[in-house]
């Protein structure tokens, strides 16, 4: 996976991910709002939001560590440096570095 390609991934799989949470957070609310209550609005609204956010976070974090394994490959480096995506202050400044990082000549997959 090349620069621009990893580059691409990132912004398209945060995009969706974005546009996938509110459409599930919607869909799910609907039945939720037929609630008698405010208060068991309020709390039921918490809990599938809080539930969605997740489900959806770590679909699309597993996507995006998968790009990273890809790019680090091209990039000739070990695929356990992507566990240095899970640490949150390292993994931006780590995806910029691989943004820059030149491709290896020969690929390994």
């Amino acid at each position: 996976m090349g620069r621009l390609y990893y580059f691409l991934s990132v912004i398209v799989i945060g995009v969706l991910g974005v546009v996938s949470l509110k459409i599930t957070a919607d869909v799910i609310m609907e039945p939720v709002m037929q609630a008698q209550t405010p208060e068991a609005k309020q709390a039921a609204k918490a809990a599938v939001n809080t539930g969605v956010f997740w489900a959806v976070f770590a679909f699309y974090y597993a996507l995006f560590l998968i790009a990273t394994c890809l790019r680090l490959a091209n990039a000739g480096m070990s695929k356990m440096l992507a566990l240095l995506m899970l640490i949150p202050a390292v993994s931006f400044f780590f995806m910029i570095f691989l943004f820059f990082k030149a491709p290896c000549e020969e690929e390994e997959y």
